[in-house]
């Protein structure tokens, strides 16, 4: 029988909590620079994290195995969001489960909120929201592997689980160059949308939480208030939510000049042309059946047919008053989301693809009387039968979760479409909402939420993790 190691799981996880306590130390800084009361907590708080990862440094252990992995990043991400929600709680005085829901959001990128008076908060706790977007979108096991020079070395296993996709030779130099690439546009961003009409508090939330794809505001009416002062905001927004949607691999090609990559790609195709197809079908659905204007359906059929896509939750009009038709089409593209290796949720691109070529490996095979042997290929490299087994299986239970969710929540009595519709935001970590999401939701509903953003956001790991260990040595063993 396999025994974790758990000195290294220790070690890493306290690594991830010295990130944290860097983070947390953000919010008494800005609340110094902005000349309000210190947060006291956050700053206490801050510090104990980083004492964590000061400690977890000088421990001995050994490199953690692919099960130890998945145990770090299971437990790591309710850890740290339970954490932030303790300080969250007496911080700004709200009830338990809804600084649990709002960490939980912002971590994993949703961007639901369950909070109200958002525009008179203290500029610092606002910007923890957008903070806690921008860090868990890129993840934490990436900066913990920049900062600590031993994480590689303990926990690149853990990355791999993480972000599976390297851009470098090795998976330190790739967090690396992840961090870089990830600033530059952080930045970029930031100089468009106050270049558009956004001031510099909005436009610093704002691109955070853009490029992490997770859709958190400095307005309870969130982006809409933007829009409506400054609708050339739109573009920029809309770019960088494509953006974050991406590929980083491709991202990072194209940093290099390698423009040639979106050609080549058969995943980028994909994103693009689902995504076209979707714009098209949600602005026929505005002018038809919402009975819009052109000009308006097509800036808020686009704009909220992109940022459903891309998983990043910003809106421009009432999502909860569109017809059923519309928010049908949105479920589509939450569901599909964006590519691979990004901060975008949904089944992602490459998966969609993998199911439309094995829909074409059965038509084929049911029209033609000989037997066929097939190999799927993408971008020229074979997938193996696991692989191609692993994402659907994701899909299914993708699938399985989202309808679970809807049916628990309708069963408190919400509409099905309207609980379809926020079952799939969460899962896909979207953040787009039909108001089922509030404050004044039942306990049941806020924790339903809270179970399928978590799990959404490292792709059921934590389930396939419990079932491995279900089924006995036999299946675990590669795991060691």
């Amino acid at each position: 029988m396999y025994i974790l190691n758990w000195k290294g799981i220790l070690k890493i996880i306290g690594s991830l909590e010295g990130v944290l306590g860097a983070l947390m130390l953000f919010v008494p800084l800005i609340d110094f620079l902005t000349g309000y009361e210190v947060s006291w907590l956050f700053l206490i708080g801050g510090a104990f994290f980083l004492l964590i990862g000061f400690i977890s440094s000088k421990v001995e252990a050994e490199a953690l195995s692919l099960l130890d992995s998945l145990v770090v990043v299971s437990i790591a991400w309710f850890l740290i969001s339970l954490e932030s929600s303790i300080i969250l709680m007496y911080t700004i005085k709200i009830p338990f489960i809804d600084a649990l829901f709002e960490s939980v959001s912002g971590f994993t990128g949703t961007g639901f909120t369950v909070l109200r008076g958002i525009d008179y908060m203290k500029p610092s706790i606002v910007t923890w929201r957008s903070i806690m977007q921008w860090s868990g979108e890129l993840g934490f096991v990436v900066f913990a592997m920049v900062i600590f020079p031993y994480f590689y070395r303990i926990g690149r296993t853990a990355y791999g689980v993480e972000r599976p996709v390297k851009i470098e030779v090795t998976f330190y130099k790739t967090a690396k160059a992840l961090v870089k690439i990830y600033i530059v546009l952080t930045l970029m961003g930031l100089v468009s949308y106050i270049y558009t009409g956004m001031n510099l508090y909005e436009a610093f939330n704002h691109i955070l939480t853009t490029i992490a794809t997770g859709g958190m505001s400095t307005y309870d009416a969130g982006y809409q208030v933007i829009y409506d002062r400054s609708p050339i905001t739109y573009v920029p927004v809309m770019i960088f939510m494509f953006i974050g949607g991406m590929n980083f691999y491709i991202i990072a090609k194209m940093f290099r000049g390698e423009f040639s990559i979106l050609k080549r790609s058969e995943e980028f195709r994909t994103y693009v042309i689902s995504m076209i197809f979707l714009v098209a079908i949600m602005i026929l659905s505005y002018v038809f059946v919402e009975k819009t204007d052109l000009y308006y359906s097509f800036i808020a059929g686009s704009f909220n047919l992109i940022s459903g896509m891309t998983t990043t939750g910003f809106s421009i009009g009432s999502i909860a008053d569109l017809t059923d038709t519309s928010k049908a089409i949105l479920i589509a593209g939450m569901f599909i989301g964006g590519m691979m290796f990004s901060t975008a949720g949904g089944i992602k691109s490459i998966r969609l693809l993998i199911i439309f070529k094995k829909l074409k490996d059965a038509a084929l095979k049911s029209v033609i009387a000989a037997p066929i042997e097939r190999k799927m290929t993408i971008d020229g490299s074979w997938l193996s039968e696991p692989e191609i087994s692993q994402a659907l299986l994701i899909v299914v239970l993708h699938m399985i979760m989202i309808f679970g969710g809807a049916v628990i929540m309708a069963a408190h009595g919400y509409r099905f479409i309207d609980t379809l519709f926020e079952a799939t935001s969460a899962a896909g970590c979207v953040g787009l909402s039909t108001n089922v999401v509030s404050p004044t939701a039942p306990v049941g509903v806020k924790a339903t939420i809270i179970f399928l953003m978590l799990f959404g956001r490292l792709e059921y790991v934590q389930l396939m993790l419990v079932i491995a260990l279900a089924t006995g040595k036999r299946y675990t063993e590669a795991l060691y």
